[in-house]
């Protein structure tokens, strides 16, 4: 089912200070492919699952609990969102449901999900009482949650490397650039022709994405 909600401000204006690369894009599934690969996001201290997509990024409800068929913490399947806890080096995965006997199993509360049990968080598993200290979270999204909370999750902002970015941007069709109506780099205008775009001279190593659409701005 698609995201429909209005997107809410941004909860992490400062992205840690890295510079910032900021786009404005129509189509923001278009991004898909580059989450599927990895990037990190700001949280300001160790919470819950639920607390970090609830309460920080603005995934609540009907989506939360319909979409979200397969979720793994640290490599392992969670049922609950409760009591998957987030902290510092903890790697998210989001995912609609996959398909066959394998997708079955590790979907959230399903009937075969007994079958998993050497691979599922268990009850008490998770990060024990940490310093309320920031730290970055790597997540990974998949297959339809990728194309689907693409626009959430960059809004908000991602840390990404430069070297993916141009990577990325280097192998889209030219109809991804014609959904991109600007960019930026700490302010400055980068050029946006599909020619140009991944030839941008950006700084090494990490740096902030975000991108804005004026479907939900």
């Amino acid at each position: 089912m698609p995201y429909t909600a209005p997107y809410p401000e941004p909860y992490d204006q400062l992205l840690g200070n890295l510079p910032l690369v900021l786009m404005e894009h129509d189509a923001p599934e278009y991004f898909g492919i580059l989450l599927q690969g990895g990037f990190d996001m700001p949280v300001p201290e160790p919470c819950t699952l639920r607390e970090f997509l609830c309460e920080l990024v603005g995934v609540c409800g009907v989506y939360t609990e319909k979409s979200l068929q397969t979720i793994f913490l640290d490599g392992k399947a969670i049922d609950d969102l409760d009591r998957a806890l987030l902290g510092p080096s903890s790697r998210l995965a989001l995912s609609a449901a996959m398909p066959g006997l394998v997708g079955a199993t590790m979907r959230r509360g399903g009937y075969y999900s007994r079958m998993r049990e050497g691979i599922s968080q268990a009850k008490g598993d998770g990060l024990e009482a940490s310093e309320k200290k920031p730290f970055r979270l790597h997540v990974r999204l998949y297959n339809a949650v990728g194309r689907e909370l693409a626009g959430l999750f960059l809004h908000h902002g991602i840390f990404v490397s430069s070297e993916s970015l141009l990577r990325f941007l280097k192998i889209q069709p030219p109809k991804f650039f014609d959904h991109l109506q600007k960019a930026s780099l700490a302010g400055a205008p980068l050029p946006i022709g599909s020619s140009a775009a991944g030839t941008w001279q950006l700084p090494g190593g990490d740096i902030a994405l975000r991108v804005t659409s004026e479907r939900k701005e």
